[in-house]
């Protein structure tokens, strides 16, 4: 099956039943997230197995996946079929399931949007975020189990395909979308999520994936299907550098 996310998860700290180099899991076009171990991947050729469980709850492909960087035993995946899934790692072979997230498009509004892409907050743990193929991105309180917030561009029906946090600020998010007719990207902040607080302005087809540096927040680096790769100054919205362009599209 086609891949659509990959995801890299840390050691659970004081775990040694944990693998050693972390959880690779991938969400495939037909529903199901695979987990594998690394290192057994590398030795395949030493008779290894690196596939440790294959997980199918998903009825439509999984496009959303990230681990928690709190608790690295914790994985949410979303798909097609507009469910948010969290799955317990602690023992890797034998995953856990809590109960289904319903509810794509935020509260008081209809399901069945199509997940795009999750993201954990960098602050606070129990916080996540989805957007969906109808441009709304919608912030869960896993705590109390719902959706809390939501939101969308209230000028433009696009599509959101990417979503980055602020790894300083727990209000904060970027959220970009794939359309070529609106590549921009567009900074968010919870305590007025009216309208965008910035817009970032620069590529010339849609956006296909950001990162956010942890290091220097003041460093957003996206790709896009204009086969460019563009570093920005987060402050001001203006584009730092460029990385030299590529012949093919480049995602995460």
């Amino acid at each position: 099956e086609r891949f659509n996310r990959l995801a890299w998860s840390l050691k659970v700290p004081g775990d040694p039943t944990f693998p050693a180099l972390g959880l690779l899991a991938g969400g495939l076009a037909d529903g199901s997230v695979c987990l594998w171990d690394p290192p057994a991947i590398l030795a395949r050729a030493e008779g290894k197995q690196p596939l440790l469980a294959k997980m199918q709850k998903h009825t439509g492909a999984v496009k959303g996946l990230e681990f928690n960087s709190f608790s690295p035993n914790l994985l949410a995946s979303g798909a097609a079929d507009s469910d948010l899934c969290i799955w317990d790692l602690a023992k890797p072979t034998t995953p856990s399931l809590y109960p289904a997230l319903k509810g794509t498009s935020g509260p008081g509004g209809p399901g069945g949007n199509e997940i795009t892409y999750i993201s954990w907050n960098r602050k606070v743990q129990h916080i996540l975020a989805s957007c969906t193929n109808n441009g709304t991105t919608v912030v869960w309180d896993l705590k109390r189990q719902k959706p809390v917030i939501s939101f969308r561009d209230p000028n433009s029906q696009r599509r959101a395909s990417v979503l980055q946090w602020n790894p300083e600020v727990a209000t904060q998010l970027i959220v970009a979308s794939d359309d070529d007719r609106s590549p921009t990207l567009q900074m968010w902040d919870l305590r007025n999520s009216v309208s965008p607080l910035k817009e970032f302005v620069g590529h010339g087809k849609g956006v296909l994936g950001m990162a956010w540096s942890a290091h220097d927040p003041s460093l957003l680096l996206s790709c896009a299907k204009d086969n460019r790769n563009i570093c920005w100054d987060v402050q001001t919205a203006d584009i730092m550098c460029e990385l030299p362009p590529s012949h093919n599209w480049n995602f995460d």
